[in-house]
């Protein structure tokens, strides 16, 4: 009998993975569509919220307890990777 948990344990950090991988293709969609527009800056804020929003989803659905697990590292990872991937729009 395959245990629930362990599916739990690849599956957060994988989401949450994909969540970074499409959170940086659109903004980088949106930095191309939009070079040095305001509305690229605008577009890159509102993705980065509703992606923070997706991982804190995540985050209280796996019931991730500490960084020391594999669904908290992936949670980690990709919230930092979101959080580096905003620094261009905001710096300009």
């Amino acid at each position: 009998m395959r245990d629930y948990r362990n599916r739990i344990d690849w599956l957060t950090p994988t989401l949450a993975l994909s969540i970074w991988a499409a959170h940086f293709s659109l903004l980088w969609a949106a930095s191309s569509a939009f070079p040095d527009q305001p509305a690229a800056r605008w577009i890159a804020a509102i993705l980065t919220v509703i992606a923070s929003g997706a991982l804190y989803w995540l985050w209280r659905r796996g019931a991730v307890s500490s960084l020391r697990s594999i669904p908290g590292l992936g949670l980690a990872i990709a919230s930092t990777g979101i959080a580096i991937s905003l620094l261009p729009a905001i710096i300009g």
